[in-house]
């Protein structure tokens, strides 16, 4: 798997069209580290033409030529970039927050339907994960450069960490029961599609009064495509919870299949 595939920071044909004599593992770290600098795309397109040009014509390696990635990366960077290349727009962390929590209770909430139950115990293992859940995202929004470094630095700590957690929070659904409170399925359900509606909003609205955008790479003189990834995000927590909530009711009926 690519770094680029990892992170979302390039795509391999952008590589491949600005820069194809350069060594694929090179320019992905290159590239890496502009974005987490803060370079923009643009400019990093302008940046990976220079590469280029001079590896075709010289017949050296980039490595040669310009060292090691992440130390050129950080020679070639603007003196002052941008301090946080993904800034997160207020309205659209609000309404991942809103999505993130709207999702978990609406899940909860179909689950104890399908088991029958006429109300969801609310217990210690849910609000374990809700915490971590909410811990998880307040790093990607605000802190976005230390999950993105760590996976592209150490890619299989990166994962065996991430399974961990999803182990953690696994375990602490079944390991600690312990009720502290109940929610009638109704109500409940309720205000996990109140708040799924409420982030599905929000985040329709940063979208498109353009308050969150993509910064592709692009090489000299050429203009970006249309931003899709931004309304496609939009649909994340919608989708995901409708296959939770699928995923769910098949888990229910495979006992009386037996």
């Amino acid at each position: 798997m690519n770094l680029s595939d990892r992170t979302g920071f390039g795509s391999v044909d952008t590589y491949t069209r600005l820069a194809p004599s350069v060594d694929r593992d090179w320019i992905e770290q290159f590239v890496l580290e502009q974005r987490l600098l803060g370079v923009p795309g643009p400019r990093i397109g302008d940046s990976l033409v220079v590469v280029e040009s001079h590896v075709s014509e010289s017949g050296e390696s980039a490595l040669t030529a310009f060292g090691e990635p992440r130390a050129y990366a950080a020679e070639d960077a603007p003196e002052q970039p941008r301090q946080s290349p993904h800034r997160i727009d207020p309205g659209w962390g609000i309404a991942l927050v809103l999505g993130l929590f709207g999702m978990l209770l609406t899940t909860f909430s179909a689950q104890a339907a399908f088991a029958g139950e006429s109300a969801l115990a609310v217990t210690v293992g849910h609000l374990v994960l809700l915490a971590i859940a909410a811990a998880s995202l307040a790093l990607l929004l605000f802190a976005s450069h230390v999950p993105l470094r760590m996976i592209a630095q150490h890619p299989v700590r990166s994962w065996v960490g991430w399974i961990v957690l999803l182990v953690v929070m696994v375990g602490a659904l079944l390991l600690l029961p312990q009720q502290v409170g109940e929610v009638s399925i109704g109500v409940a359900s309720a205000i996990g599609v109140a708040l799924l509606a409420a982030g599905f909003l929000l985040q329709l609205r940063a979208f498109l009064g353009g308050r969150v955008q993509d910064d592709p790479i692009v090489g000299p003189g050429e203009q970006p495509e249309s931003p899709r990834a931004g309304l496609v995000t939009v649909f994340v927590f919608p989708v995901a919870t409708a296959l939770m909530i699928g995923f769910s009711w098949v888990l229910q009926q495979i006992p009386g299949m037996f």
